[in-house]
């Protein structure tokens, strides 16, 4: 975060997470998570924005150094954040659609099998 003194970077990080949480928390609830994962999704954002710090303030560089980036509408840090955010919500949804699959077969689910298929005996080849 070179560049930025400390107090400057914690200014724009707190600005930046007061301008987009409510935005965040809706994108997730939206897509049908409760508040437990909402937050979950939140926390990740702020995670991969901190990850990728060097690209979120090369995006917030205006032609006019004295403009703070979240005084401006749609920049692209907000885009940022807001794909960003889209992003995990989708990793979450497939995570527990693949979570939710795996629980079928650890907890003994049926598998449908083809007609005319028939599996081999578990206790060694099928005669």
């Amino acid at each position: 975060m070179s560049g930025m003194s400390g107090d400057a970077v914690d200014q724009l990080w707190d600005s930046l997470v007061d301008q987009h949480m409510d935005s965040i928390w809706g994108i997730a609830t939206t897509a049908g998570l409760d508040g437990a994962e909402a937050a979950v999704i939140s926390q990740l954002t702020w995670l991969r924005m901190a990850e990728r710090w060097t690209t979120v303030r090369a995006l917030s560089r205006t032609k006019d150094p004295t403009l703070h980036p979240v005084e401006r509408s749609a920049t692209q840090v907000d885009e940022w954040i807001l794909h960003t955010a889209r992003s995990e919500v989708d990793a979450w949804l497939r995570d527990e659609r693949r979570r939710s699959r795996e629980a079928l077969f650890a907890d003994g689910g049926v598998v449908r099998m083809a007609p005319g298929f028939q599996a081999a005996d578990a206790g060694g080849p099928a005669r």
